[in-house]
């Protein structure tokens, strides 16, 4: 008996290009280019600047520079721990993921 589940699986952000072909045996891959991660890390600033007040924002705008510099240096374990921090004060939000999607592990 032939299976027809087509079911589709997103870990992180998805954003851009989101056509997705569910046809039998398909493989596809979407990659982000070093211009996505410059455009995800903005957006984190810009969160950061919108949502924390002004006794959190520096803190926070340091953890995003030295989560900056764990992608930078291909750092998961750094960048995990951080995303965590940014994640428990400005919530579920799309720069978070897409970063998180950047290091390849989920929240």
């Amino acid at each position: 008996m032939n299976s027809n589940n087509k079911s589709v699986n997103f870990h992180g952000s998805v954003s851009g290009n989101t056509n997705v072909n569910t046809g039998d045996n398909v493989e596809q891959q979407i990659n982000l280019n070093e211009g996505g991660a410059i455009e995800a890390f903005a957006q984190l600033l810009k969160d950061i600047q919108e949502k924390t007040n002004d006794s959190q924002r520096a803190q926070f705008e340091f953890f995003a520079e030295k989560l900056k510099e764990a992608y930078d240096k291909g750092d998961k374990k750094e960048g995990q721990k951080l995303l965590g921090f940014l994640k428990d004060t400005l919530g579920n939000i799309a720069s978070i993921a897409t970063i998180a999607g950047l290091f390849g592990v989920t929240l």
